[in-house]
């Protein structure tokens, strides 16, 4: 749910409370105005008076009634009793059960977006997107998610607290709110390849320098999608018969980093890193751990495209190569960066 609906929400809440509280208070005002009219009684004894016979508990009459204040009992025990069962009912449903609850959650979570930074989005969570959360949040990152059916959220995150906003992604408000000013990537998974260009090309106009990764059902609609701003698209259909293709020519190979993703998926990563200018002129063995192993540097990329395997530890990095890296954990920051 974007800020502005948050907001157009607590104000609604509040004028609900405010006319639950109006209602009762007018039954309790009238009352005691009555008696203080018709009977002549002090302000307080027709509010006790008004009190006990709206709350239906039956202490007696505070002082002896004529036939005027008779008659008003009874018309205040009708209607007045249906005016606070009412208020009452429906008061206490607002806050312990409905609108309330639920706004208080809204607000909660706005608090912990509004506090991210370096975040990624994940626009739409279909099965492709649940697998996408699932990494992200093994790999430690700060997910925030996009969806339209809070039911669907619910069901798929199992109870697990995950920021998130119910919303159209396509909306520039909803991806405002999940901070995609401050985020560093976004992922559209959304079962619409026309939605998924809608959010890509919203998303780039919104954050110039944002990582976008889209999903797509066909390749003319990969093709339209990196035309519009996106860096990376995916298809899962294509993707899931190549590794069917695999596992049928080369069985062996992709058994071994699934055996090593399943029985590790905590600590073992493969990634691609740049060269960040702090490396530049360095040799590899001081911008990376490679001497106690929990990083394996396996190959080396040139800004042409060429690629060198297993590159020797003094290997000199220079600016646009990128490193491909098998580590324990993810490298999200070079560590000659954060001396």
């Amino acid at each position: 749910m974007s800020l502005l609906n948050t907001h157009t929400m607590g104000r609604a809440l509040a004028s609900r409370l405010l006319f639950l509280f109006a209602l009762v208070l007018s039954a309790v005002v009238m009352g005691t105005l009555g008696y203080h009219l018709l009977e002549g009684w002090s302000l307080f004894d027709s509010l006790y008076m008004t009190v006990i016979t709206l709350a239906t508990i039956g202490y007696g009459e505070t002082h002896p009634l004529d036939m005027f204040g008779r008659a008003f009992t009874v018309v205040l025990i009708i209607f007045g009793t249906g005016v606070m069962g009412y208020g009452i009912s429906s008061l206490t449903l607002l806050l312990f059960q409905g609108d309330l609850p639920h706004y208080l959650r809204v607000r909660k979570m706005d608090k912990i977006i509004s506090r991210l930074e370096n975040h990624i989005i994940i626009c739409g969570l279909s099965r492709t997107g649940l697998y996408a959360l699932e990494e992200l949040t093994r790999s430690g990152h700060d997910v925030v998610i996009i969806e339209k059916s809070e039911a669907q959220i619910q069901q798929w995150l199992g109870g697990k607290e995950r920021p998130y906003i119910v919303g159209d992604a396509t909306e520039d408000d909803n991806l405002l709110a999940a901070g995609i000013e401050r985020a560093q990537a976004i992922i559209t998974s959304l079962t619409s390849d026309a939605d998924n260009a809608f959010v890509v090309v919203t998303a780039r106009s919104l954050n110039s320098q944002l990582s976008i990764v889209s999903k797509a059902e066909t390749e003319s609609a990969r093709k339209k999608l990196l035309a519009v701003g996106a860096d990376q698209v995916v298809i899962p259909s294509y993707l899931g018969g190549m590794n069917m293709a695999n596992l049928v020519i080369k069985p062996e190979t992709l058994h071994f980093f699934e055996r090593l993703h399943t029985r590790y998926p905590n600590t073992f990563r493969a990634q691609v890193v740049p060269v960040e200018p702090l490396w530049v002129g360095r040799s590899i063995a001081e911008c990376m751990p490679v001497g106690d192993g929990s990083v394996i540097v396996v190959a080396l990329e040139m800004p042409g495209g060429e690629v060198a395997f297993n590159p020797p530890a003094e290997t000199l990095l220079y600016e646009g190569q990128s490193l491909m890296i098998i580590g324990r954990k993810a490298v999200h920051t070079p560590p000659l960066a954060q001396a």
